[in-house]
């Protein structure tokens, strides 16, 4: 019988997969000219005094440093349980030369917003607070940062992977000690604050840093927040001569190009090092000869396909590797070298004319091998690191605010002992400096100039070497020139300045326009959450029944708190021990009729007001859904108040939350330091709303420059509406009226009454009234 040719074509394609199966069970042999030309090359750079391999290195330090890394490392909050203070922008732009003088100011603000309001306003109080928790071993910190060099105990052997936990340390204390400066500033209190700001200063200057990349980064970062911290505190004017010399000394005893070209040597190190643990792995079969078999038997190409790979991984491994290796050692030779000469030229401008110093040259696998693929990574995480700059940009940078601090120190020393700053930076040679310091961005003079007001402008003309007169970008701007600078390779257009103290006027205005920013922001907020919850109503409305149909009251007997029952703790009612009354009754609402309704609904429950405002809340939730431990869906507006007998009375402004049938329900939680959070939810009841409209949240408040905004959902297409603003006392103010036919309202007042006056933040009533000509239906609620 004749075998068809179809099947002829797999027996040999099967054949051939079989062989390639047994090939990879044969251990790859190394190529030995590969290997010996490998071997020759790391050699002969090591007799040229280039590191190769990790143990070349030693990051190891002796007793007392560790001793001083072990008190610094105190400060960090995981240990200390201290929680982090607010920290502080110390250099807020205003306008395009100046900043705010944080210390003088009646409240701080916030770099991100947190709290319950998540506002972005800080009480001086609130900062002490915050300040207070962890102050003795921030003062241990700063003695020992002035006692002696700092150094961190590394292990070199782990190259690459070689953990660094101090770099977050380092920028937290620093972020720390400058706050504590704003503080002492504040209270006038200049002794601390000088301890403060030299110990931030030697956090960047005394930093023997180890020939790590992002350590370095971390430094000329650290730098820049020192930069800050220096400027507010010569805001003072009161600094003696012999602080401020010694400041001075600080930074004119760093070089931070120092050690640079190491950070390659340590890469190309860690990098063959990665090369023998990649190395040491051989390839094996993925699966036994049977199982590969009847797995490949339905679809023999694409194992074909694999075992291709798997051959070149094999070639890789028994040549082609010392290749790339050898390879990887010249082309980080010259990367060293051409480090070497970048940090030996005199101005930024000069030196980013050299190789590799502005645009990174990467290195180019023929074989795009794991360890080349995981260094690529790498260098894309680095650059996400440095912003998009360059990495000897940034060192630029640092040394261009280094000789900034130099002369500005040396101004103000000569103001001490003049009266008055100098008309030019050559009167402070030879007394405060023995030449003045040039831009190192172009090597020409720093730009100076005095203003009227006896102050001074002095700046750097920054990484694009062009002199914008002293300019710097207010916060937003910058971000817009970064996202440029991203998209096209230009830096951003403004200067390194050494800025103007901000007027009172300048920082009332900023203040006034951040304080509009975040109202607008809230008043969006709350429009956004509006229409979520519109959409979110169907939802709500559909689980109602299953909210009813839950036993609530199953397990909530026996729930103890602090080693007490809960009932016992939040029961009110002095006979509460002899009538055993459950958690379920205590937390199942209770409405009561006030009159108020429909637009605010009223419940009670037999809990202690006096021992729920002390240990937590108690919140009405409204079809909130119970696959969620903690209840998002409240009645939008509510409140709890005390009743006569110290009940509490659950107030529900239903007019901000859709009608019809509700599942109401108390929810009861309780907060100590000690016993953690405690969440329990009641039964729920039925509830049934009336009013025809849904308010949003920004229709509760009004904004004083916005005006009172009406936003309203009905439940039909057409509706008529007209509202009348009145005083608290009934008189009357302003009618809007209208229509709609897609269910919804929304109009502005501009709080101006029909005699032409204004509002200007006192509290008034509106009374609305809806008629709905579809289904003949009327209403008239109080409004919002």
């Amino acid at each position: 019988m004749k075998i068809r040719s179809a099947h002829w074509f797999w027996i040999i394609v099967l054949a051939l997969v079989a062989g390639g199966f047994i090939y990879t069970l044969i251990p790859p042999r190394l190529d030995a000219n590969s290997q010996k030309a490998f071997a020759g090359t790391r050699q002969t750079l090591r007799q040229q005094g280039f590191k190769t391999d990790l143990s070349d290195f030693n990051f190891s330090t002796p007793p007392d440093m560790q001793l001083r890394e072990n008190i610094l490392k105190a400060t960090a909050p995981n240990q200390s349980g201290a929680p982090m203070p607010e920290q502080q922008n110390l250099m807020e732009i205003v306008g395009t030369n100046s900043a705010i003088v944080v210390w003088k100011q009646d409240s701080l603000r916030r770099m991100y917003r947190s709290g319950p309001d998540e506002g972005d306003e800080l009480t001086w109080s609130d900062f002490r607070d915050a300040l207070a928790g962890n102050h003795l071993p921030v003062d241990a910190a700063c003695e020992a940062v002035l006692s002696n060099p700092i150094a961190f105990n590394l292990d070199a052997s782990h190259g690459s992977a070689m953990l660094l936990p101090h770099l977050a340390l380092i920028k937290n204390l620093t972020q720390r000690l400058g706050s504590r400066l704003v503080l002492a500033l504040h209270d006038g209190d200049e002794g601390g604050a000088f301890s403060n700001l030299l110990a931030a200063t030697r956090l960047a200057t005394a930093w023997r840093v180890e020939p790590v990349e992002i350590s370095h980064l971390v430094r000329f970062a650290d730098v820049k927040l020192v930069f800050a911290a220096t400027w507010q505190a010569l805001q003072t004017n009161h600094w003696p001569d012999d602080q401020l010399a010694r400041l001075q000394a600080e930074w004119e005893s760093v070089n931070f190009f120092t050690n640079l070209p190491e950070t390659v040597a340590f890469q190309r190190a860690s990098l063959i090092a990665a090369y023998d643990y990649d190395r040491n792995e051989t390839l094996h079969p993925s699966l036994p000869l049977n199982e590969f078999l009847r797995e490949t038997w339905p679809n023999p190409l694409s194992a074909w396909d694999q075992f291709q790979s798997e051959w070149r991984e094999r070639a890789f491994l028994q040549g082609a590797r010392y290749d790339e290796e050898k390879d990887v050692l010249l082309f980080y030779r010259d990367r060293e070298i051409d480090r070497h000469n970048a940090v030996l030229a005199p101005t930024w401008m000069q030196m980013r004319r050299l190789p590799g110093v502005t645009n990174e040259i990467l290195f180019q696998s023929k074989y795009n091998s794991r360890v080349q693929a995981m260094e690529n990574i790498h260098r894309v995480t680095m650059t996400f690191q440095r912003q998009g700059f360059s990495f000897l940009g940034r060192a630029a940078e640092a040394e261009a605010e280094r000789r900034i601090l130099i002369t500005a120190i040396a101004l103000e020393r000569y103001r001490g002992k003049h009266g008055s700053y100098p008309g030019s930076l050559a009167q402070l040679v030879p007394e405060f400096l023995p030449a003045v310091p040039p831009d190192f961005m172009d090597g020409q003079p720093l730009g100076y100039r005095l203003t009227g007001n006896g102050h001074f402008l002095l700046y750097s003309v920054g990484l694009d070497c062009v002199d914008d007169g002293g300019k710097v970008l207010e916060h937003e701007d910058r971000m817009s020139e970064l996202r440029q600078f991203h998209a096209t390779g230009n830096a951003p257009k403004e200067d390194i300045v050494w800025p103007l103290p901000a007027s009172i006027d300048q920082a009332s205005m900023l203040r006034h326009e951040q304080k509009r920013a975040e109202e607008l922001r809230a008043l969006s907020e709350q429009d956004r959450e509006s229409a979520a919850d519109w959409q979110q109503s169907p939802l709500r409305q559909a689980r109602v029944e299953k909210i009813l149909a839950m036993d609530w009251s199953s397990g909530t007997n026996m729930e103890v708190y602090a080693g007490r029952p809960v009932v016992e703790i939040v029961s009110n009612g002095e006979d509460s021990a002899t009538k055993h009354p459950s958690l379920a009754n205590l937390l199942t609402p209770r409405q009561i009729i006030t009159g108020n309704e429909p637009e605010e609904l009223t419940f009670e429950a037999p809990v202690s007001y006096d021992v729920i405002t002390n240990m937590g809340a108690l919140v009405l939730l409204v079809d909130a859904d119970p696959e969620e431990a903690m209840g998002d869906s409240g009645g939008k507006i509510q409140e709890c108040n005390r009743a006569g007998n110290g009940d509490c009375l659950l107030v529900w402004h239903a007019i901000f939350d859709p009608p019809g049938r509700h599942a109401v329900q108390a929810q009861l939680v309780l907060s100590t330091q000690r016993h953690g959070l405690y969440i329990l939810k009641g039964p729920a009841i039925t509830v049934e709303t009336t009013n025809l409209c849904q308010f949003s949240l920004a229709s509760a408040t009004y904004d004083i420059e916005r005006g009172a905004i009406f936003h309203a959902r009905l439940p039909e297409t057409n509706g008529l509406y007209t509202i009348e603003c009145v005083t608290t006392n009934g008189e009357h103010l302003k009618t809007l009226a209208g229509s709609t036919t897609n269910d919804e309202f929304n109009l502005t007042w501009n709080l101006v009454d029909d005699r032409g006056h204004r509002l200007t933040g006192e509290t008034f009533n509106s009374i609305v009234h809806i008629t709905l000509p579809d289904s003949g239906r009327s209403q008239t609620l109080r409004g919002p």
